[in-house]
């Protein structure tokens, strides 16, 4: 390499120009969130007594409360036409990117992620039967104009079984409406079977007990053999009651299981759809159809971790009760249950004899449960949990309709900062309160102090199985992943690592059914962190469900699966082991990298990793609050060790950030292969902002020959001189 060929490329570095960002202090938008300790953002829905929309509320008008203490509101904000920017959840067009993130405590503000100016709602059907799913969608389709575009994103839904996307978020109405039309019934006319069965079977063990009890009133006249006739029809009576009350309970079983398996199925269903809005901002909508949701102690957890997880991404759930739309409703089952409870109770008193093959409780246990499966009782919890509302009892869903749209084109969005801090995993309750009387508010009843989102097994006992092939040496490696941590030692959170992992779908099994015309595939992405000891201190894990149309197959199979993770750490040194499995081919590939969290006090020099980035995207608002991965409208997508090709990049972008003693003396940025400096030379930085000073250079890459380079920073603020570097590989 030329003296000449490093002038050259020191001259363009050199000469970068400094992004937006750098220069002053970012605008700030009236839904930014800039206070050092959590936020918490509340979208906010006020009305009166008749129900008509209150617009002209300000901020000395709420009263917002936490665990009973009043807080002080620190922001507040009108919106009058909602916000929010639709992700392709289907991956119908080549080169998307889906990327998944958990903010520090509260995704609510999903804060990581550039503001829009539309609404986005997921439309979700649930187990619908045929009559029920045709009022849905007459309803949906009355409602949703036959063309043309609006600001509002609509995404299409379906949980038989898993989340099957029927439409991504589009603002194309004409799809919007052909995704609805393509609804199918869920397989109900069984369960209907069933319950007529039941009733026959009461029916014929009640009349099976009358003819019991008469037959001991009368006594029969005659010799013994009138007797032993008598004798064998009771016998006879014996024996059927039995097989009866097996029948009985072999439905009431098949029901029991049935219903847990669709009540997990759904639960897990929800979770996709509010993870898939959790990282937009603006007002996120779930309207849900569904003929129930049951509470059953089993169940309990599951909706909880729902309705936590909506409250935590700032998700307002609506539920449409689909038994309200059928002539027979659930509460004649509960008569039924009742009934025979009664029945039970009744024969127990008069005879001193059980004649059930368990204890008398479970009988009324029976009832207890079809009261906690009450279609109201699981879709209020849901809704009014989540600020939303229940829609029950009605033929007509214009007017519920009409109300949800009017909530996500205004409403009110407050933040403020709780004085409890303490992230102690316990649930927060929220109140919100307006001083005029007779208001209706609408909000979220409160959230989970978390630093995280937990991780769960959404994937069905998949994420079991990957972190288990972690244990087999050697790892698997059955097609390529990438996976990177980075360090981020600000103030505020100065174990802060960002954590990566990147496939690419075409390594995915893909099924394609052609009988329902979809294509579905699976990823189960799973890291470990290990301290210096072995032992585990973080594990983290999402279930990537991908699903759509036969023909959009090919498309699906040219995106990208972006797993992003911000755990917070000890300072130290840390095995990151990183797995993709798909559960669809049984097969899965493994990583391993090492993260260090550097130790240091708050004043003294402290550097970033040095990030290469793949690309970089302007944002055209700037983010509510700035992520370690955003400079001002600038969003960086990390290298994480892919090639690439000199033909798809001809600058490469690199950025690094600097916290505490931010008055730095001297920087340099070095251009090494094969450990021998090509290129060297000053870099002039621009001033801190906020506690912290941003970079972003460009380095030519043009007329680099093929091959792996090290591109390094030294720092050094007159005290202490900090490194940092980043490899990166070149193809033809």
């Amino acid at each position: 390499m030329t003296n000449r060929f490093a002038n050259v490329v020191l001259v363009a570095i050199l000469l970068s120009a400094p992004v937006a960002s750098q220069s002053g202090a970012p605008h700030r938008n009236s839904q930014s969130i800039v206070s050092s300790t959590t936020a918490i953002l509340i979208d906010v829905v006020v009305r009166d007594k008749r129900g008509k929309l209150v617009t002209d509320l300000a901020t000395e008008d709420f009263e917002i409360a936490e665990d009973g203490v009043s807080q002080r509101v620190d922001s507040f904000t009108r919106v009058s036409h909602g916000s929010g920017i639709g992700v392709g959840v289907a991956w119908k067009a080549p080169n998307t990117t889906i990327a998944d993130s958990t903010p520090a405590a509260d995704s609510a503000s999903a804060r990581n992620w550039p503001a829009g100016r539309e609404s986005t709602t997921a439309l979700v059907f649930d187990h619908l039967s045929a009559d029920s799913l045709r009022l849905a969608q007459r309803a949906t389709l009355d409602y949703v104009p036959r063309t043309g575009d609006s600001d509002v994103k609509i995404g299409v839904f379906a949980t038989d079984p898993g989340v099957r996307v029927l439409q991504g978020y589009t603002t194309d109405r004409a799809r919007v409406r052909s995704a609805v039309q393509r609804l199918l019934p869920a397989g109900t006319a069984a369960e209907d079977q069933k319950a007529d069965r039941s009733d026959e079977l009461l029916m014929r063990r009640r009349e099976l007990r009358g003819e019991g009890e008469a037959s001991q009133v009368v006594a029969p006249a005659g010799g013994g053999t009138m007797l032993a006739q008598a004798a064998a029809e009771r016998g006879q009576r014996e024996t059927e009651l039995r097989l009866v009350q097996t029948e009985l309970n072999m439905i009431r079983s098949f029901e029991n299981i049935d219903r847990e398996h669709k009540g997990y199925d759904t639960a897990l269903a929800l979770l996709s759809v509010v993870q898939s809005l959790a990282y937009l901002p603006g007002r996120k909508t779930i309207v849900f159809f569904s003929e129930g949701l049951p509470v059953t102690p089993a169940l309990a957890a599951r909706l909880d971790l729902v309705i936590d997880a909506a409250n935590r991404a700032n998700v307002t759930t609506y539920a449409l009760d689909a038994n309200g739309l059928r002539t027979k409703s659930n509460s004649a089952g509960m008569r039924r249950e009742m009934d025979a409870f009664a029945e039970e109770r009744r024969v127990q008193n008069a005879t001193g004899m059980v004649r059930t093959d368990g204890p008398l409780t479970m009988a009324f246990e029976r009832v207890e449960d079809m009261l906690k499966i009450d279609s109201r009782t699981g879709l209020a919890r849901l809704a009014e949990e989540t600020g939303g509302f229940l829609v029950d009892q009605s033929n007509d869903l214009s007017s519920a309709f009409q109300r949800i749209d009017e909530d996500s084109r205004f409403h009110y969005l407050l933040t403020y900062s709780p004085k409890n801090t303490a992230f102690d995993g316990k649930f927060r309750s929220i109140q919100v309160n307006v001083r005029r009387p007779g208001m209706q508010v609408f909000a979220r009843k409160g959230y989970r102090a978390i630093r995280r989102t937990p991780a769960v097994d959404g994937g069905g006992g998949h994420e079991t199985t990957a972190l288990a092939l972690l244990e087999r040496a050697p790892f698997p490696n059955a097609f390529p992943i990438h996976a990177a941590g980075f360090s981020f030692p600000g103030p505020a959170r100065p174990g802060l690592t960002p954590v990566l992992v990147q496939v690419s779908t075409d390594a995915l099994r893909f099924t394609v059914d052609q009988a329902r015309s979809t294509y579905s595939a699976q990823a189960v992405i799973a890291v470990r962190i290990r301290d210096a000891k072995g032992r585990d201190v973080e594990r983290l894990s999402q279930h990537y469900v991908l699903a759509g149309d036969a023909k959009d197959v090919d498309a699906a199979k040219q995106g990208e699966i972006l797993f992003y993770r911000e755990p917070e750490l000890p300072a130290g040194v840390y095995t990151m082991e990183s797995i993709v499995f798909d559960p669809t081919a049984g097969h899965a590939s493994a990583r391993v990298a090492t993260l260090t969290v550097p130790r240091g006090d708050e004043a003294a020099l402290r550097v970033s990793s040095l990030i290469v980035a793949n690309r970089v995207e302007q944002l055209t608002d700037p983010p509510s609050v700035q992520g370690p991965l955003y400079v001002g409208r600038t969003l960086l997508y990390p290298n994480l060790g892919q090639p690439m090709r000199k033909a798809d990049v001809r600058e490469l972008p690199f950025y690094f950030a600097l916290y505490g003693r931010t008055a730095v003396h001297e920087a340099r940025v070095e251009l090494l292969r094969n450990g021998r400096a090509i290129a060297e030379g000053p870099m002039t930085l621009p001033a801190p902002t906020d506690g912290r000073l941003q970079h972003i250079g460009r380095l030519p890459v043009d007329n680099l020959p093929a091959g792996t380079y090290e591109l390094r920073i030294r720092v050094s603020d007159g005290r202490r001189e900090v490194s940092r570097a980043a490899f990166f590989t070149l193809q033809d």
